[in-house]
């Protein structure tokens, strides 16, 4: 008997704390003025709001415990495990954008370390973005560095190089982006009149007026590309950023730099065929925006534009549209940190193309087989000038490899292997 009035008082005592929690939470004050304060957005979700409401002051003490618990099991690997209390803990502490940050990148990074299905590892990825853009921004909407996050996260993860499954992840964001918004580019002026289709794709954490600006400023754009939504989350991260912290801003240019080289798109899933080619309107209408966005106040994000404006050079002048070539490369030779020299536009794409690593080295092969073979399945869909572009690109690279490389194969070599190669490629 005495030790259920012992139990029955510890439940009774935690009931009163739980009710004192739940009344605090419920009125919170300012600690100089009493006046009330809101801590979360409206557009936090439910459980999020009732979990910080309902523990109150107690939720730093649980979360601390969690913590520890977390750390251990990731020290020991179980990834898994630590997704659960990883939900737990963002509910406990949501006004904290590293603690989001922290378990966004276990999902979308660790697990799939250790996850060998494409498509589980798709899964995975996809739940440490949703996660940033469906629970942590809308908790912590003036947070740069989440913004920032989550644009890395489709720019390294989603479009980027080191994983193996890039590509199926690339076509799965397509699949989906499709059947959200349609195929490619966007028509604002029918979308004015769909207040349906704003809010289907709010739901995605898309905002039409911003997708438009974006686009009026530096597009347009197809939303159907990891590439682009890098670039939408860094532009929308912009008016948070700290005076001292342009990263929000340095994504917009890096996402740009990858718009530049592959922001066209030939998505067939039919026919299995997802084929990316250069943008050179986007070129040109970011060696306008070098000194609108003040991109070089900041030295990160300088040299992150003026490798963008070399690349523009470089694409302009292959696809021979060598007056805007020529624009791009008096853009480039007014930053603050140029070094190569007053050199004339034919001197100066050979001089930079040589100074490409990967073209010096036996891989450089392999990579000017890889642009023949993109030219030739251009040609395949009857868009002769991307054909013409890329076969000029490789010529540059070919060039290049013959003077670092005596052994290097002769050009019919190069054409017989690339189109091997896109008739593999493409059906």
């Amino acid at each position: 008997m005495s030790r259920f009035c012992k139990s029955l008082g510890i439940v009774l005592l935690g009931l009163g704390f739980l009710i004192l929690a739940v009344w605090y939470g419920a009125h919170p004050r300012d600690d100089k003025s009493g006046v009330a304060r809101t801590t979360l957005g409206s557009d936090v979700p439910p459980g999020v709001r009732f979990v910080t409401v309902a523990l109150g002051g107690f939720r730093g003490l649980l979360a601390d415990v969690l913590w520890v618990r977390a750390a251990d099991l990731q020290e020991r690997g179980r990834f898994f495990e630590v997704a659960q209390l990883a939900d737990w803990i963002t509910r406990l502490e949501p006004r904290y954008p590293e603690v989001w940050i922290y378990h966004a990148w276990n999902l979308s990074y660790n697990i799939t370390a250790v996850v060998s299905d494409p498509a589980d590892r798709w899964h995975w990825v996809m739940n440490g973005a949703r996660l940033l853009r469906d629970e942590a921004i809308p908790a912590n909407p003036d947070s740069p560095v989440l913004y920032w996050e989550l644009g890395w996260m489709f720019y390294d993860k989603v479009g980027g190089r080191w994983d193996e499954a890039t590509l199926f992840y690339r076509i799965s964001w397509a699949r989906e982006m499709t059947t959200l918004l349609g195929p490619g580019m966007m028509n604002y002026a029918v979308i004015a009149g769909r207040p349906d289709v704003k809010r289907l794709w709010a739901s995605a954490g898309l905002k039409t007026e911003v997708m438009q600006a974006m686009d009026e400023a530096y597009g347009p754009f197809d939303w159907r590309l990891p590439e682009t939504h890098a670039l939408y989350w860094g532009y929308r991260g912009r008016p948070y950023q700290e005076a001292g912290s342009r990263w929000c801003t340095r994504l917009v240019w890096m996402a740009l730099l990858e718009e530049l080289k592959g922001g066209r798109l030939v998505f067939s899933p039919g026919r299995k065929l997802y084929l990316q080619g250069a943008r050179l309107d986007v070129a040109t209408r970011g060696i306008g925006r070098c000194d609108g966005d003040k991109v070089f106040d900041d030295p990160l994000t300088g040299l992150v534009a003026a490798r963008f404006l070399r690349e523009a050079t470089v694409y302009l002048y292959a696809f021979g549209r060598k007056a805007e070539a020529e624009e791009a490369l008096a853009r480039l030779k007014r930053t603050p940190n140029y070094r190569d020299g007053d050199l004339a536009l034919d001197a100066f794409v050979a001089h930079v193309v040589e100074q490409v690593e990967f073209f010096k080295h036996e891989t450089g092969h392999e990579g000017v087989v890889g642009l023949l073979a993109r030219g030739d399945m251009f040609r395949r869909l009857a868009i002769t000038e991307y054909g013409d572009g890329y076969e000029r690109l490789a010529r540059l690279y070919w060039d290049a490899l013959k003077r670092t490389n005596s052994h290097t194969p002769d050009w019919d070599t190069f054409i017989r292997e690339a189109g091997d190669r896109s008739r593999r490629e493409m059906p």
